[in-house]
């Protein structure tokens, strides 16, 4: 692999030993891809490192006390627990003072501990064209599909990557890369964050890892309908990228997205949506235990519209109501005074992680001299997004219900399962 002087030198260790061996890693990484040669990056978004994964915590205080610093701009992903709300949430007291071991660690590396999977909404935008790196799939997608910044799906390397401001030169960093494979036609009548849940749940299943281009809106989709889509897309596929023409920078209509002919398109139509409702559906007589917003971590328009639907209602005494956000949105949404009305009708307002990441998961593997307690069991979680639906699922072993955001309101607040559009499950 062809490297810059800069990078030479961090991987002769002129620069110290913890650039070299991050630059160690990334050489190792891009050749075993082929990659012949490394891009700048300008922005960065790593791990939180999470006690609830055996070692991961470790490592990232392993790399500080080699005197790890990240030279581009570097947000930080979800962590295990909300390190200042945690009883609100039922977290063990132990999860989260091991937690916050990793907020001094992240200042002191000189990243910003915002502690979000939407860091765009707590002022990390990064621009076209930038190369970036990202370990949340959320992230990725978003800033490759609708910011136009060039990210691949990364693990670990993402931290590698804020340390040396170098990333191997591969992948969607390609623009050969960033062409469609699959063209979707909408025929549905989507009519909410939601219903654009569902939608790229639909496509990713359909386009695997391939570049789903998607064109028959019925309008210009919102930035959380983008952000819900490329959420569900790279959940139920491996993509990394979708295309919309007019709105996925550079591309202005079909033809840009394809450098040429365009394959047959597939319809997507309102069966296709109902049938991912459907695939997240329990028994009629399923009560829920705690309802969930926020995932992705909210944006303030959705803080908004949660404030509306929730403005003098009451939840519901058999169920717990959780909106989580980041800590940027939250104190916005403190000093617009929607939290205000969101706790007084006894919703738990969160940040820094989500139920999927927190001590309800079954399948995380915490070290075994940390102590913590065993997951207590979770009877059914409602969700208004497919993302969630999925991961849920997988990780808490709880039936999950896939409704509207509305109508996950009106379940917390009857304290039943009230399904899209109105009908009661």
């Amino acid at each position: 692999m062809r490297l810059t002087d800069a990078a030479k030198k961090m991987l002769d260790g002129e620069q110290g030993a913890a650039k070299r061996l991050a630059m160690d890693s990334l050489v190792k990484f891009g050749d075993a891809y082929d990659a012949e040669e490394m891009v700048s990056i300008g922005y960065a978004h790593v791990a939180a490192g999470q006690p609830l994964y055996a070692g991961d915590m470790e490592q990232l205080e392993a790399l500080s006390e080699l005197g790890a610093t990240v030279v581009v701009p570097t947000s930080v992903n979800i962590a295990n627990a909300d390190m200042s709300r945690g009883r609100l949430m039922h977290a063990p007291d132990k999860l989260v003072d091991l937690q916050r071991r990793s907020e001094p660690v992240h200042r002191r590396m000189g990243s910003d501990a915002c502690y979000t999977c939407t860091p765009y909404w707590a002022g990390h935008w990064p621009t076209w064209n930038t190369h970036m790196v990202s370990l949340e799939s959320t992230v990725t997608i978003f800033c490759n599909s609708v910011l136009g910044a060039k990210s691949n799906r990364d693990g670990y390397f993402a931290i590698y990557a804020a340390m040396t401001g170098f990333y191997p030169k591969m992948g969607y960093h390609l623009d050969e890369n960033r062409r469609g494979t699959h063209l979707f036609k909408i025929e549905a009548d989507l009519q909410n964050a939601s219903d654009f849940g569902c939608l790229g749940y639909h496509i990713g299943l359909r386009a695997r890892s391939g570049v789903p281009v998607i064109e028959g809106f019925a309008r210009r989709p919102t930035l959380d309908e983008l952000d819900a889509m490329g959420a569900a897309i790279a959940t139920s596929g491996g993509s990394a990228m979708f295309i919309v023409p007019g709105v996925t920078p550079p591309y202005a209509d079909v033809s840009d997205a394809f450098a040429g002919t365009s394959p047959e398109a597939i319809a997507v139509t309102s069966s296709d949506i109902a049938a991912v409702y459907a695939a997240f559906a329990p028994a009629d007589d399923t009560r829920p235990s705690i309802v969930h917003l926020g995932c992705p971590h909210a944006s303030m328009q959705e803080m908004r519209e949660y404030a509306a639907l929730l403005d003098g209602k009451r939840i519901h005494a058999d169920v717990e109501l959780w909106i989580t956000t980041s800590r940027v949105v939250r104190q916005m949404a403190q000093e617009a005074g929607l939290s205000e009305v969101l706790e007084r009708a006894g919703a738990k307002v969160l940040s820094d992680t989500c139920p999927i990441m927190c001590h309800l998961s079954r399948i995380m593997a915490p070290d075994p001299k940390h102590g913590l307690p065993a997951p207590a069991a979770t009877r059914c979680i409602v969700v208004d997004s497919a993302k969630q639906a999925k991961y849920v699922r997988d990780t808490v072993h709880c039936d999950t219900f896939l409704t509207g955001t509305a109508e996950a309101v009106r379940s917390a607040i009857e304290g039943r399962l009230v399904a899209r559009s109105g009908g009661v499950a």
